[in-house]
């Protein structure tokens, strides 16, 4: 997945080995995924693409952060961040194999976990500048009916 390093950067601690432990990429066969970096052995990125219902259907509180502190994230997506987390969703059906109506997915929803920055404002402020373009890449891989055009 492509994105500008200046998006991305401000989620980096100083380090000097930066490991990719998963990436988005070694899901090619199947519509849910999740990434992890890790910088001198410390993950400091976890992405997980997959059916979590909407945004009101995270919980924050389960990332030990307040629901009150919420900030929307202007985009074609619906998104939202937090000091340490971002979330964005869209409507998105993928079908399972064989007969009936069974779907894989039917909202993709990719949550963002960080540990840097540290500060709040400048975690909400890295996070609201990369969660549009992360979320669409992870889109971009995933076989939904309602973005086939795409």
């Amino acid at each position: 997945m492509e994105m500008a390093a200046d998006l991305y950067e401000p989620l980096f601690p100083g380090g000097s080995d930066v490991e990719i432990a998963q990436s988005f990429e070694r899901f090619e066969q199947q519509p849910t995924r999740w990434c992890r970096l890790r910088v001198d052995g410390d993950i400091i990125l976890n992405a997980d693409a997959a059916d979590r219902g909407g945004i009101d259907d995270v919980n924050p509180e389960a990332y030990d952060v307040d629901p009150a502190d919420a900030q929307d994230v202007p985009g074609e997506y619906e998104a939202a961040v937090w000091p340490g987390l971002a979330v964005a969703t869209v409507p998105c059906t993928v079908p399972g194999p064989g007969p009936g109506n069974h779907h894989y997915i039917e909202n993709l929803t990719l949550i963002l976990e960080t540990e840097h920055p540290g500060d709040d404002d400048e975690s909400r402020e890295a996070l609201a500048g990369v969660i549009q373009p992360l979320f669409a890449g992870a889109l971009e891989m995933t076989p939904c009916e309602e973005h086939a055009a795409r």
